[in-house]
């Protein structure tokens, strides 16, 4: 744990609203002090990115004519909720693709790719360009860790690679 010492702070300037209070009321004028806990070292910071969804990329992920494939809950908990009802009943209901922008944070690109829900699987994909675009823009391998959150401001799906295999380039 680090080591923290309290310290007193004075103030000597005031608001403006002090200083009129003051003057109409003839008092002397007021110090105030306050106690502050000082740290030797800064606090833990969180994380800068929110990875809600991480992923070991499979083997049907990096493949030629796959998509990325993305667990049922994980879409639930951390993309659908940002997004129109009618929308989302149509991709769980009737399986209907929707146009979602993926922005790579690490090469600052935007890319215009699809999310489905398929019918019969509990599943959702991410595909149509998700070859060209991803796997083989970027190299992609399987047993690589990625990252990704929904960001609101820009309503698209953040992506990252968090981290590598040894034998990538």
């Amino acid at each position: 744990m680090a080591n923290m010492k309290k310290t007193v702070f004075n103030h000597f300037l005031q608001s403006k609203e002090e200083e009129e209070k003051e003057k109409k009321s003839g008092a002397p004028r007021s110090l105030h002090a306050e106690w502050m806990v000082i740290r030797d070292e800064p606090p833990q910071l969180l994380d800068l990115y929110p990875w809600e969804i991480k992923k070991v990329l499979t083997e049907s992920d990096v493949g030629r004519f796959n998509g990325l494939d993305l667990d049922y809950d994980h879409v639930c908990d951390h993309i659908l909720p940002h997004w129109d009802r009618q929308v989302v009943c149509s991709v769980i209901n009737r399986g209907e693709q929707v146009p979602i922008v993926v922005r790579d944070l690490d090469t600052c690109t935007k890319h215009n790719l699809y999310l489905r829900k398929w019918a019969n699987d509990t599943t959702f994909t991410i595909h149509n360009y998700w070859t060209k675009e991803f796997v083989e823009r970027r190299g992609l391998k399987e047993g690589e860790l990625i990252g990704m959150y929904w960001d609101p401001r820009s309503s698209s799906l953040c992506f990252s690679v968090l981290n590598r295999t040894s034998n990538s380039s």
